[in-house]
C-alpha cells in the first residue's frame, strides 16, 4: 500500500504561562520539567512511528525566552524551530506596528536560544483571516513560508501556486484544511482537540480529503497533549478577574485540553502512521 505523504509538526508553547498571562497575571512563571517531559514523549514517537524523521516545532519567543536550553536540544536533535509568534496571542485583533514588533522579538529570542533564525511561522490558534493582508505581508519580509491560513476550499481554487506575492517579497503557504460538514457550521481539521476527542478514522479520512484537494496534509499537536496527568493545569486561584461562573466554566475546561482523550494520542498516531508517511521538518517543503 502506498502512503499519502504527510507532516507532522507541534505548536510549542505553554500552556501554563499563556493562560495565566491572558488571566491578568503580569509575570507568569513558565512550567520547563512539564514540557521537557512533553518533549521526550514526542522523541518518542518520532523514533517508533516517524522511522525518527525530524518534525517541525514553532515556538512561541517567550518559551524559547524562558527555557532557551530545551529549545538548543530540540535543535541540536535536528528538529527544525519555527516561530509561533513571541506570546501566544490573537494576531487578528492587533495592527501591523504590534505585530512587527513581537515578530521581531520571537526571531530574536529564538535565534538566541537555538543560534538559527527561523524560516517558518504558524499563528497562535491560527488566528490571521484571510483579509489580513498586512500580516501576511509582514511575515512575507521575514520568513519563507507560513501555516495559518484555515480554508475549506481546493487549493488551486485559492491560491493555485500556493504563494504571497509583495513587491520584492514571496511568501510560501501551507494551509490549514478544514473539512466542513454539509448543512451544519461545523468542522473538522487534523490535529489538536479534533485527533483527541474524536475517533482516529475522522483525522484520517480529514487528511485523505487535505489531499484529494490539493492540499499537503499537515497534523498538529500541542506539548500539554502527549500528557495526561493534569502537568500544565492552573489552579483556582489562579483565575483572577472573574465572575464566579465565568471562573467555574474556564477553570473546568481545562480538563478539555489536559485530560480528555490525551491518553489515546500515540495510539491514534500509530493508526494515522498506517496511512500516511511522516516526511520530515516543514522546511524541506521548500525544496519543492
Amino acid at each position: 500500500m502506498n502512503k499519502i505523504p504527510f507532516y507532522f509538526s507541534v505548536d510549542f508553547e505553554d500552556f501554563y504561562h499563556d493562560k495565566k498571562r491572558q488571566l491578568g497575571h503580569l509575570n507568569p512563571d513558565t512550567l520547563e520539567k512539564p514540557l521537557w517531559k512533553s518533549y521526550e514523549k514526542i522523541k518518542k514517537i518520532c523514533e517508533n512511528l516517524f522511522s525518527n524523521k525530524k518534525i517541525t516545532f514553532f515556538s512561541t519567543g517567550i518559551l524559547a525566552q524562558k527555557v532557551p536550553d530545551l529549545l538548543s536540544v530540540i535543535a541540536k536533535d535536528g528538529h527544525e524551530i519555527g516561530c509561533h509568534y513571541h506570546y501566544h496571542d490573537s494576531i487578528h485583533l492587533t495592527n501591523k506596528e504590534n505585530f512587527s514588533k513581537n515578530l521581531d522579538l520571537a526571531i530574536e529570542n529564538i535565534e538566541k536560544a537555538t543560534g538559527i533564525i527561523p524560516k517558518g511561522f504558524r499563528a497562535p490558534n491560527f488566528d490571521i483571516k484571510p483579509n489580513d493582508s498586512w500580516a501576511f505581508e509582514e511575515l512575507a519580509k521575514r520568513f519563507d513560508y507560513d501555516s495559518s491560513y484555515i480554508t475549506d476550499q481546493p487549493l488551486k481554487k485559492i491560491l493555485p501556486s500556493g504563494r504571497f506575492e509583495f513587491k520584492n517579497n514571496t511568501l510560501r503557504e501551507f494551509f490549514i484544511f478544514s473539512n466542513s460538514i454539509p448543512g451544519t457550521k461545523f468542522s473538522f481539521r487534523t490535529g489538536g482537540t479534533y485527533l483527541r476527542l474524536f475517533p482516529s478514522i475522522i483525522t484520517i479520512n480529514n487528511l485523505r480529503k487535505t489531499f484529494q484537494n490539493g492540499h499537503i496534509p499537515l497534523l498538529y499537536m500541542h506539548p500539554y497533549e502527549f500528557l495526561k496527568d493534569y502537568e500544565f493545569w492552573i489552579p483556582w486561584k489562579d483565575f483572577i478577574n472573574l465572575s464566579l461562573p465565568k471562573k467555574l466554566i474556564k477553570w473546568s475546561r481545562q480538563i478539555q485540553w489536559h485530560k480528555v482523550g490525551n491518553a489515546g494520542v500515540y495510539s491514534k498516531l500509530s493508526k494515522i502512521a498506517n496511512f500516511f508517511e511522516h516526511q520530515g521538518p516543514m522546511n524541506t517543503l521548500l525544496k519543492n
